[in-house]
């Protein structure tokens, strides 16, 4: 069986762990549509194949020079579709041109015969960013009703997608997201990461890693930490990640966290942070906070639980169904700086904290076992199989 898995240059960490796991299929041949960040990454599992059709799609270009680079892989991608003898497209992730993607694009593709299936990571991300359009909503709902499967992560991700599009629910499959097997784990002690980023050993450190962006809920982590601090001055916070689209968001969290924590207590890294060194901020911190106002799912947690590090997470999307109150993190409020603040303290006062190093190799043998890529393989490899045989 030959597939197709379509990335469009996005989310390589995901794109890894499903290739390594479905790449163990003696039965499957894979070819895998993407950019310049696959090359030498994914291209080295046995039975793949890398098409790098995108090429650079992470540096910045001038406006026409982007635009021109985007043509041209739409043109190679409508080459390939034309060619390729896979049976079955795995669209991943969107192009650049949305609601092109989401009709003529699918129509394209099955003009040639091919086999869909989707991975929803988010059922309808325009809602969350805020660009939500009559156009958008349809041309989403069209992608969706010409899918021959459906995969997402969670079940309430499956019943929130079937309510909003009218999705059948024998159309889609609940798997898994994995935990993240492409971040380089070395075993780095805290003491080490702690001395690199220049924190206190004896801090309580609480991380932000991920893009920024509004949805996120950053400010209401910043009202939080500041009420921490004053009982607490060894708390540290630690917001690491680069500002996705509204660059202003993060000019306004450092204004606020200037106002609100002391110069110490606070500290920014606003930028993209190399794949050798995200261990550095997992190793340091003491625990990870995600305060979404909305979301569906994050891939932030199977970072996290690479790393053994406990969660703090606002109770949006299906954070819940992730987050094990009590054992891998506590499930807090969102847009509630002082239930937020008590489910800290209730960390950093109970055994998840103060047993720290015995709690760090329980997440990662817990979610080593139930976030396996082997078996998140398998699962969509049944997928493919199903899809085929109800051809």
């Amino acid at each position: 069986m030959r597939i197709s898995i379509l990335n469009a240059g996005q989310q390589t960490d995901y794109l890894y762990g499903i290739v390594s796991g479905l790449s163990k299929i003696p039965s499957l041949e894979l070819e895998v549509v993407d950019s310049d960040s696959a090359v030498g990454v994914i291209d080295t599992f046995p039975h793949t194949t890398l098409f790098n059709l995108r090429g650079d799609n992470l540096s910045t270009q001038p406006f026409m020079m982007k635009a021109w680079n985007i043509c041209k892989y739409y043109g190679r991608l409508l080459w390939y579709t034309a060619h390729t003898q896979s049976v079955i497209f795995h669209i991943q992730w969107e192009n650049s041109i949305s609601i092109f993607d989401r009709t003529v694009l699918i129509f394209y593709y099955k003009l040639f015969g091919k086999k869909l299936v989707h991975t929803a990571h988010n059922i309808y991300k325009d809602a969350r960013d805020g660009r939500e359009t009559f156009l958008r909503r349809i041309s989403l709902k069209t992608m969706y009703h010409l899918m021959d499967c459906i995969i997402v992560h969670t079940q309430k991700m499956k019943e929130e997608l079937c309510s909003l599009f009218q999705i059948s629910p024998d159309k889609v499959a609940v798997i898994s997201h994995g935990i993240n097997n492409r971040i380089p784990r070395r075993d780095v002690s805290q003491k080490e990461a702690r001395e690199k980023l220049n924190i206190e050993l004896t801090a309580h450190a609480i991380l932000f890693f991920g893009q920024v962006d509004e949805y996120k809920g950053i400010e209401t982590l910043i009202d939080a930490a500041s009420l921490l601090v004053k009982e607490n001055p060894a708390v540290v916070l630690i917001i690491a990640g680069k500002p996705k689209r509204h660059l202003h968001y993060a000019v306004q969290l450092k204004s606020k966290a200037e106002k609100m924590l002391p110069e110490n207590n606070v500290l920014f890294r606003l930028q993209f942070v190399p794949v050798d060194e995200v261990e550095l901020y997992f190793a340091a911190a003491d625990c990870l906070v995600l305060p979404y106002r909305r979301i569906y799912q994050s891939g932030v947690i199977f970072l996290a639980y690479r790393f053994g590090l406990p969660i703090i997470a606002t109770d949006v999307g299906s954070f819940h169904e992730d987050i094990i109150d009590g054992v891998t993190g506590f499930i807090c409020k969102p847009d509630d700086a002082e239930n937020m603040a008590e489910k800290l303290r209730k960390y950093f006062d109970g055994n998840l904290f103060h047993q720290r190093e015995q709690t760090r190799k329980r997440i990662i043998e817990f979610t080593e076992q139930k976030y396996s890529w082997s078996n998140i393989g398998r699962q969509t490899y049944e997928v493919y199989a199903r899809v085929l045989n109800h051809s």
